[in-house]
Formats: C-alpha cells, sequence, structure tokens
C-alpha cells in the first residue's frame, strides 16, 4: 500500500499526499478554473447556488458526457469536456477516497496477479484508488464507460500516472465502450491465462446508480465469464450511497438491482460476503471545505 499518496486520519478523514495533489492541481482544478471561469469563481466562495447548478448541468450524474448540453437558467452551453471536468471536480474525490475507504475494509490481500475490471471507470477514480492500496502488485486494469469522454480523460490521467508522468499508473491497460460478453472476454483473454492464478475483481462504484443499467444483460455477461474463469478467484466490490438515507423507491431502485444481480450469481457457492455503512471525510478540490460521506458497500468473495 502505497501511504505517500493518500493519508488517512484515525477519524476517517482522508487528504491527497503531495503527488495526488498535483495530479489533481493539473489534470482538474487548472483546467476546471481556465475553461469555466464563471462557476469556478462560484465554486471558491461556496455560493450557495452552484450546488444546484451542478446538479442540474451534470442531471445528478446522469448527463450524456458526450453531447453538448444546454442549460436555460444560466443560458450556458456545456460541451462534453466541460461536464467532465465539473464532474471531476464535484464527485471525484469522493467517489476516490470513499473507494480507497472500502478496498481498505476488504479482505483483498491475494499477492497474486490481478485484472481489475471497473464497469463505469469514470476518468479512472477506482483505478486510482485501487493502485494507491495495491501498490505494486502485477495489476491489469479494464475500464469499461459509455462515455468516449469520460474514457479520453481516463487515458490522461493514467499516462500522468501517481508521479508527473514519470510512469503511468498502469503498464497493462485497456479501456472499452460497453460489456458484451464477445468484448470483455476477448480483453480478458489477452491477460489471463486459464488458471494462471489470476484473481478477477469486478469493481461497480456508483454504477448501480444508472438508471438505463440492464441488470440482466449484465448479470449473463458475468456468468458467462464466471464459469470460462471457474479456476479463478472472482471478487465482486458494490458501493452506492447509504441505503437508509435514501427514499423508499430510490433505495429499491438502487439495490434491487443489485440484489438480483446477487440472486442471480447465486449458483455459484459464495466464499464470504463482507458489508457495511461507513462514514468519512474529504476536503474539496477548490475550496477546501471539509465535506462528510457515507457509503454503502457489499463485497462478494468467490473461489
Amino acid at each position: 500500500m502505497t501511504e505517500h499518496y493518500i493519508h488517512c486520519s484515525p477519524n476517517n478523514h482522508y487528504q491527497p499526499g503531495e503527488s495526488l495533489k498535483n495530479l489533481f492541481e493539473a489534470l482538474i482544478v487548472r483546467p476546471f478554473e481556465h475553461d469555466l471561469p464563471v462557476l469556478s469563481e462560484a465554486v471558491k466562495n461556496n455560493r450557495i447556488y452552484y450546488w444546484e447548478d451542478i446538479a442540474r448541468i451534470l442531471k445528478q450524474g446522469q448527463s450524456n458526457f458526450d453531447e453538448v448540453s444546454f442549460d436555460k437558467p444560466s443560458n450556458e452551453y456545456y460541451f462534453p469536456k466541460d461536464k467532465v471536468s465539473i464532474y471531476c471536480v464535484h464527485h471525484m474525490p469522493r467517489h476516490l477516497f470513499g473507494s480507497y475507504h472500502v478496498f481498505t475494509k476488504s479482505s483483498i490481500n491475494d499477492k497474486n496477479k490481478v485484472v481489475f475490471i471497473d464497469f463505469g471507470c469514470g476518468p479512472l477514480t477506482s483505478g486510482i484508488a485501487f493502485h494507491a492500496f495495491a501498490g505494486q502488485r502485477d495489476i491489469t486494469y479494464l475500464g469499461i464507460d459509455s462515455s468516449r469522454t469520460m474514457l479520453n480523460k481516463a487515458v490522461t490521467i493514467n499516462k500522468y500516472g501517481p508521479n508527473e508522468y514519470k510512469e503511468p499508473f498502469f503498464d497493462k491497460f485497456a479501456l472499452i465502450h460497453d460489456y458484451s460478453y464477445d468484448g470483455l472476454t476477448k480483453l480478458l483473454g489477452k491477460y489471463i491465462e486459464n488458471g494462471d492464478g489470476t484473481q478477477l475483481i469486478f469493481n461497480f462504484c456508483y454504477f448501480f446508480s444508472s438508471p438505463t443499467l440492464d441488470v440482466n444483460n449484465l448479470s449473463d455477461v458475468l456468468i458467462q465469464i464466471m464459469k470460462e474463469y471457474s479456476q479463478h478467484k472472482v471478487c465482486f466490490i458494490y458501493q452506492n450511497p447509504a441505503h437508509q438515507s435514501l427514499s423508499g423507491a430510490r433505495r429499491l431502485k438502487l439495490y434491487g438491482k443489485w440484489e438480483k444481480l446477487k440472486t442471480r450469481l447465486s449458483m455459484f457457492k459464495s466464499q464470504v460476503t463482507e458489508s457495511n455503512v461507513e462514514t468519512f471525510s474529504y476536503c474539496r478540490l477548490i475550496n477546501g471545505l471539509r465535506h462528510n460521506s457515507t457509503v454503502y458497500y457489499e463485497i462478494l468473495y468467490y473461489a
């Protein structure tokens, strides 16, 4: 575990190490301030309305990040790179530190090769967290996101790496636009030989929040992969907002799909299940205000 990259105090307050601060500044904060000065000023001064503006522009994170959006209240057009920039400033630290927190609470300690399959990978958020958690382990990172603009940002961040372009986060690195069985298994086949001891980790950081997620299709793909790689250890990591803080309808919408996937995966014997509600805090990127966040996670282990 690279302790220098992410610091955590005993009360679960997360702070970026110097290298992560540099990445945030170079690839997230500066582009945001340069391209969106009005919104940046609102964020910097913590103006009350800017939270509403960001939620509206991003459509609660469900915006199409590859399309130009016109925002009537502000009379502004937001281009794909603008929306990705807003997303990174607003959501990336919470998801990054939340993922890192979940990883440190897990029993993932296998020293063999790992293929980390990141569903809804965005700008490499959970990838950075897993790199910080796993250190120099032999890791292959496979990211999946429907937005090509997000994937482009992930490429840029991976190249920047943990030490400012001296090395990438992941040498073995690939991104795909969807998770069809043929496409995903073809990609896995490049990095895994059946029975070579590679552990597969499927990561779902807020992925189940997507209103367009077809859980039946996802289940079919995952079941086929589980059967094909039955000799390998497999781990599923799920995280979403803490369900008790949500309304009944939204809780059912978010958690119901995950429950359906778990039911379909029950044909495989689960070795261990870990779950909990965890609270942590971090400081926002631009105005430095401390923010508390709560996440619910479940981790399923299959062997």
